[in-house]
């Protein structure tokens, strides 16, 4: 018990540290080339298993044969509500060119960027796209962030890391519309 204690402690501690080295924020600013729905995997499989699993134990003191119906019955079950709960397992790829002739995609479950917008891609623990200025990609050269820029892509990065450890819906619902407002546009 100890040992699972000090591992948790140190497992811990190591992602606050990654936390602080993840502040560090890159910026490059580049056009929406193309725009596509891409399939999100599915977690039915795994919803699966946990109803197969939880017919099983269920059905425990009952005859092998219950017990292989309850199993599979479960399983099926299982798949099915994790199928439903899911909704709409597509999500938006999007195909951004760079200046320096680079290509990247990313993709997101929002899907409120269009072909031939200009577009700010803030990398950091996490990777958000934002539709900035058509001045930003226009010219040769690519353009350094402006601290603008940087101070808009930190406080996206802060709304998601309230997100992240929001408790209870009040938090979470605040979390997200912060989240919305500060990283999309």
């Amino acid at each position: 018990m100890r040992y699972i204690a000090i591992v948790l402690i140190i497992t811990l501690m190591s992602a606050c540290a990654s936390q602080n080295s993840a502040r560090e924020i890159s910026i490059r600013y580049g056009t929406v080339s193309d725009v596509k729905r891409v399939p999100v995997p599915s977690a039915a499989p795994a919803g699966a298993i946990v109803g197969g699993f939880t017919g099983l134990m269920l059905s425990r003191n009952a005859s092998s044969s219950s017990r292989v119906a309850s199993t599979v019955g479960g399983a099926a079950l299982g798949g099915l509500v994790t199928h439903a709960l899911e909704g709409d397992r597509r999500a938006y790829q999007y195909t951004v060119r760079f200046k320096d002739g680079d290509i990247a995609q990313f993709v997101t479950e929002n899907g409120f960027l269009y072909p031939n917008d200009c577009v700010a891609i803030e990398r950091s623990r996490y990777n958000n796209l934002r539709r900035v200025s058509n001045a930003l990609c226009e010219g040769i050269k690519p353009l350094a962030p402006q601290p603008k820029q940087v101070s808009e892509a930190s406080q996206c990065l802060e709304a998601k890391e309230q997100l992240l450890s929001a408790t209870g819906d009040a938090d979470i619902d605040q979390a997200s519309r912060k989240v919305r407002i500060l990283c999309q546009f």
